[in-house]
């Protein structure tokens, strides 16, 4: 019955009244159907790009998470070629028994390591798997093999990184230094176990193990937050498979109240903040490795998280981390941009009939081209932008949408740039740990060798000055017996047998020959001495005006034995074309470093060359009176044009592994250019020679660019 009445109105109606009500149902249903497509649109690519920034953030803070393990490793794979340690794992392996001195300075280096890394283990362990020195509490002869690691390195013979999960039983023996708010709980520790072999015989004598423990150290996730701008940054533990336990997690917040606040990042960060509910740490046990996301409210802020677990060397998953990207920004967005499409929406009822048909017409092409861009922005290409043909609504939404992908894909460019910016400081430090470990061993070898020369330098000089008097002393007594000859030309039978026993006419010729062959040694052990204390002048200041030729030569006296014969062919000649040069102002030690590693590879590739008349050629001189200029070339093989334009890069070497670091030229390039602000260049034709090219000022306040 009321559709029949409605039907009847209906039918009265003009047809103009029908066309209008038509046209304005159909603009609403346009208007509201464009506004609802378009806030789906963008509430599903902006979720969409949400998820995609989580996992980009949490891949930056597994990053954060790895770089102080990848340092461990580093740093303890340089003191497993450390003389002491090495001495103290060979001498437990002997005897099972350290003096007090070498048991005192392995202690001191670990204790150092411990300091200076900021972490609680350091610890010595030999191949029985006892420890030998330990860094925090001395445990001497107890079994420590923390989750089988040590047996494994031993297996392997390699470095083993991994993360495990530690009894507080196992805290209570080691009692290191606990980081603020472990007690009594199982902890996460950063384990690295390296390998100390003989250098010789390359046996393993046993093993450095590195520990770090991640409970409660905040720096972990403030570094994450920092360097991506808020949200939440946790870590958890898995001390069995059915349980989760916090280790450490920060949220950034705006404010909270004073009994909730941690010192020193007043109203910026509450930390051990726990997740409400544990389904995404589910989720990411049972996802074997893969990121997992969802969205969850943590203290009633939305936040999208990505999971991923952390596995140890045997890829069980002991921890997981969590990050969690806030949503206010993306929900501040959607709300202005809905507000604006609803506006729109009430505006274009109020648009004349006649344009809303024409309206329709216009609207169909920009929301398919919303639509296609949209897509392909939550497929995940970040530069789709929709074109923009007209200033009406759907110009306005598009316009919104290019503007929302704009901040997105800024956004994500930025977590780009932090990731290659993490990479690159990554890179520096191990570049300058290198750097710091050689520069390290050249100052031991100069402590050595001038240690060395000055032991040396008391006995010899004590018979260089004895010599002259034993041999008037001698002369005396063998003038005293030809003037016992003369004087009793008879000598008894016995006499006369002894005197052709001890070949007395021999003796008498050879004895002052004697003296002057004992006297030509000491003068050479003498000239020795000196080079030796030349090269290392540890008891100079470290910038001294000195002559640049006696560096020269004191190299060059260290490589003697080098340079006397390779491979069965003949000596090496050395060529000097030494011209007058006054004082230099310099770093004598480094700079004597310098020429020993150009001398050392140059005598390395006349070593590999095939001519007879091995060369090498040193030319010093003045330029432009304020500069001197060093060359030093040698006639073997040479050097193709792609070697030479990388020679300078830090660990690049032609050498065979474990001749050559890669480091000895990039240090000489830095001693020249930055400390002596000098130029160093290297010149080579194949098959003719190299030459290396030093141009440093005489005065150190004067630049050769």
């Amino acid at each position: 019955m009321k559709t029949n009445k409605f039907l009847r109105w209906w039918s009265n109606i003009p047809i103009q009244g029908k066309q209008l009500i038509g046209l304005f149902a159909s603009e609403v249903i346009s208007v509201f159907g464009l506004v609802g497509v378009g806030a789906f649109l963008i509430v599903i690519g902006g979720r969409s790009v949400l998820v995609n920034q989580a996992k980009s953030e949490l891949a930056v803070t597994e990053i954060n998470y790895n770089i102080k393990i990848d340092q461990m490793g580093f740093g303890f794979r340089g003191q497993s070629d450390n003389v002491a340690i090495i001495a103290a794992a060979k001498a437990y392996k002997n005897s099972q028994f350290l003096d007090s001195d070498l048991q005192k300075q392995v202690k001191e280096i670990l204790e150092n390591e411990i300091k200076a890394r900021n972490i609680e283990y350091a610890t010595l362990v030999g191949k029985d798997l006892r420890i030998i020195v330990n860094g925090n509490n001395n445990r001497n002869g107890e079994v420590f093999n923390p989750n089988n690691l040590v047996s494994e390195t031993f297996k392997t013979s390699k470095q083993i990184k991994s993360s495990e999960i530690v009894s507080w039983e196992e805290l209570e023996k080691e009692s290191p230094p606990l980081p603020s708010g472990l007690q009594k709980q199982e902890a996460l520790i950063r384990y690295t176990i390296t390998p100390v072999s003989d250098p010789k015989t390359k046996e393993i004598l046993g093993a450095l193990i590195s520990g770090d423990i991640v409970n409660s150290k905040l720096a972990i996730v403030n570094t994450s937050l920092a360097a991506i701008n808020g949200g939440y940054s946790g870590v958890y533990s898995l001390p069995r498979p059915d349980r989760f336990s916090l280790v450490t997690s920060a949220l950034k917040i705006k404010k909270i109240s004073d009994n909730e606040l941690h010192q020193p990042n007043n109203n910026k960060y509450l930390y051990n903040v726990d997740l409400p509910i544990n389904t995404l740490l589910e989720q990411a046990i049972n996802a074997d490795g893969k990121t997992v996301n969802e969205r969850i409210y943590i203290k009633e802020k939305p936040l999208t998280l990505a999971a991923k677990t952390i596995e140890n060397f045997r890829g069980e998953p002991v921890a997981i981390l969590v990050r969690g990207t806030p949503e206010i920004a993306l929900n501040s967005l959607l709300q202005e941009k809905l507000t604006l499409q609803f506006l729109i929406a009430t505006l274009a009822l109020l648009i004349d009939i006649g344009l809303a048909f024409l309206l329709g017409k216009t609207i169909a092409n920009p929301i398919k081209n919303l639509q296609k861009t949209t897509h392909a922005f939550t497929e995940g290409n970040l530069e789709a932008r929709s074109e923009i043909s007209s200033k009406d609504e759907i110009g306005e939404l598009a316009s919104s949408f290019n503007s929302m992908a704009e901040q997105l894909a800024l956004r994500e460019k930025t977590n780009i740039e932090q990731m290659q910016q993490l990479e690159e400081a990554l890179a520096k430090l191990k570049q300058n740990q290198s750097y710091l470990i050689q520069t390290e061993k050249m100052s031991a070898l100069g402590q050595m060798v001038a240690g060395v020369a000055h032991e040396i330098n008391n006995p010899v000089s004590f018979i260089y000055g004895n010599i002259n008097y034993t041999k008037e002393y001698i002369q005396d007594l063998l003038e005293l017996l030809q003037l016992y000859q003369q004087e009793y030309p008879n000598p008894t039978s016995s006499i006369k047998k002894e005197i052709e026993a001890i070949d007395l006419e021999f003796l008498h010729e050879d004895l002052p020959k004697m003296l002057i062959s004992m006297k030509m040694g000491a003068e050479r052990i003498a000239e020795i001495v000196n080079s030796l204390r030349n090269f290392s002048r540890l008891d100079e200041a470290e910038i001294k005006a000195v002559n640049i030729h006696e560096g020269i030569d004191s190299t060059l006296v260290i490589l003697a034995n080098k340079l006397k014969s390779i491979k069965h062919k003949l000596a090496i000649e050395i060529i000097k074309e030494y011209r007058e040069l006054p004082l230099v102002e310099c770093y004598p030690n480094q700079l004597n470093q310098v020429f020993m590693n150009i001398l050392s590879n140059a005598i390395d590739a006349l070593e590999e060359s095939k001519k007879e008349n091995l060369q090498i050629c040193i030319r010093t001189q003045m330029i432009l009176e304020n500069s001197v200029k060093i060359k030093i070339s040698d006639n073997g093989s040479g050097i193709n044009q792609q070697i030479i334009e990388n020679i300078f890069n830090p660990f690049f070497t032609t050498k065979p592994i474990g001749k050559g670091t890669g480091l000895g030229l990039s240090i000489s390039h830095q001693i020249i250019t930055e400390k002596h602000k000098g130029v160093i260049s290297c010149n080579s034709t194949p098959g003719e020679g190299t030459e290396f090219l030093i141009t440093i000022p005489i005065k150190l306040g004067i630049s050769n660019g």
